[in-house]
């Protein structure tokens, strides 16, 4: 039995080694940060605390002795360091993503995104690679806008958020000039309007073969930073056409792997227009990692050389839930008269839930979470 190696242990991470884990499967965790909650696991058989790209490299490679691992990077740093070290990391792992890195940039950097989305007939909104003043102003594009990072997390740490809202264009380029001088590569983008509460995303683990084996269609009910964050709750949502959109996309910009595609409805026009493309799973993996559907199960066994038929698109009735999170964002909505108690509790109430941390057979790291979360506040 091949080892699995967990790069990242966060969330997702932790979703990938309760679910192996559980199986019998060997994993072996590495981790830049001791924060990591995911460490705690009593399902890590092995576990790495490194410092510097070289000494994960080194970690894959010792793990890899006398056999190939299958390797599962779990956030967007973990991702950019695979394909920093994409030869090496391909001689000794196989990895959820294509054969062919550059299918990964394509999807990864919102500038060229919106091309790869034009090629394949799926509507984004308006964008602009903010590479001088003339061009932004060129662009045309209306008001409000965000302003983003072309690809990474590092934007989100430095600002506190991922997307700068600006009510004008001077305005997104001032913001723009300000990301330039922290050394950020930014896009300004149109803002769809009132869908803070429709964004839908499309999960998907697309064999090397071109063949969908794993879909899953949801939407977020709460996140943090508001309207611009990461989910503190998301409910599996089923729309055809997120389901549809996602998948041309994908097969346009010749993706195979994991990918976690998000979409805007816009309520003028009632279209679904992407915003980005995560080439990983999104921080509610847990959802996808029950005893109905295991997606990390599923990819290891694939990438294992084993023979795996593709399932049904995923419609459980099914939530996840971050609690902590979820606190603070609604006492903010609630401050906002967005939230009342009873739509608060709603989602609490409701069976069944997949929680982002806790799990009775392995709560050492929801206790671990604490000192994360102390580590996150300033």
């Amino acid at each position: 039995m091949r080892k699995a190696v967990v790069f990242g242990l966060l969330h997702a991470g932790l979703a990938v080694t309760r679910s192996l884990g559980r199986a019998g499967i060997p994993v072996t965790g590495i981790s830049w940060n001791p924060h990591d909650f995911g460490l705690k696991s009593r399902y890590l058989a092995e576990k790495h605390l490194v410092e510097g790209d070289r000494a994960v490299l080194d970690a894959v490679r010792a793990e890899a002795a006398g056999d190939r691992v299958v390797l599962f990077p779990e956030r967007d740093e973990h991702v950019e360091w695979a394909l920093d070290h994409w030869d090496d990391a391909n001689a000794v792992s196989d990895m959820p993503l294509p054969a062919d890195r550059e299918a990964v940039v394509r999807l990864r950097r919102k500038d060229v995104l919106p091309v790869v989305a034009a090629e394949a007939g799926v509507p984004s909104p308006g964008t602009v690679l903010a590479d001088g003043d003339d061009s932004v102003r060129e662009a045309g594009l209306r008001a409000p806008m965000v302003v983003k990072a072309v690809e990474g997390q590092e934007f989100a740490l430095t600002f506190g958020q991922k997307a700068l809202v600006a009510e004008s264009v001077d305005e997104a380029l001032a913001v723009a000039r300000v990301a330039s001088e922290r050394g950020f590569q930014t896009i300004v983008q149109e803002i769809v309007p009132d869908s803070h509460e429709r964004i839908y995303s499309l999960l998907a683990y697309v064999a090397r073969d071109g063949r969908p084996l794993v879909t899953l269609v949801g939407r977020k009910v709460r996140q943090g930073p508001l309207r611009f964050g990461t989910s503190a709750v998301f409910e599996v949502d089923y729309e055809p056409t997120v389901l549809d959109q996602g998948l041309r996309l994908l097969e346009a910009a010749g993706y195979t792997g994991i990918a976690h595609v998000e979409f805007a409805q816009d309520p003028r026009d009632g279209e679904f227009r992407v915003l980005e493309v995560n080439t990983r799973l999104p921080v509610w993996a847990a959802l996808a990692a029950n005893r109905h559907l295991d997606l990390p199960r599923i990819v290891y066994d694939d990438l294992s050389g084993r023979e795996v038929s593709p399932l049904p698109t995923f419609k459980d009735d099914l939530t996840w839930v971050y609690l902590a999170k979820d606190v603070h964002v609604s006492l903010q909505m609630a401050r906002r008269r967005e939230l009342g108690p009873r739509r608060f509790l709603r989602e609490y109430l409701r069976q069944p839930k997949a929680r982002a941390i806790f799990a009775r057979d392995d709560p050492m790291p929801a206790v671990a979470s604490l000192a994360y979360l102390r580590s996150r506040t300033p």
